[in-house]
């Protein structure tokens, strides 16, 4: 009777094990681009609507972070009338994504105050070395 009991109880942490591996394999899974991608995209949009420079960099493709320093990005590239983003569409191909935005912006026209516009932009995402990041020409 012990040695019955004995492996019902192996089968059981067995068949426990079995199960806690294939929560864990599937918990390491990499998201599918199209999700990769659009966590990314909305974290470059939050970190650029709070102004934040050395992250908002950080999401700029390769050769563009070796061509424009930190400063010059900061002073070129920061400035938006966007109070808000909100990622809507992601597109992928191999090494490629569209992303499609949805920006609510306060436009600066002299003399009106107009409140807040919707607006769209794309934007292209490649992947490079494992990473999708921004593309935008240095």
């Amino acid at each position: 009777m012990t040695s019955n009991i004995l492996i019902q109880s192996a089968k059981a942490l067995f068949a426990i094990g079995a199960a806690a591996s294939l929560v864990a394999c599937a918990a390491f899974q990499p998201d599918p681009p199209e999700q990769a991608v659009a966590k990314r995209a909305q974290g470059y949009w939050d970190a650029r609507l709070k102004g934040d420079v050395g992250k908002t960099r950080s999401y700029m493709n390769e050769a563009f972070r070796m061509a424009v320093d930190e400063k010059g990005f900061a002073k070129n590239y920061m400035a938006t009338f966007a109070v808000a983003a909100k990622v809507k569409k992601v597109t992928c191909e191999a090494e490629k994504c569209e992303v499609g935005v949805n920006l609510s912006v306060n436009p600066p026209i002299p003399g009106r105050k107009m409140g807040t516009i919707d607006m769209y932009s794309q934007q292209t995402w490649l992947l490079e070395d494992g990473r999708w990041n921004l593309y935008q020409a240095p």
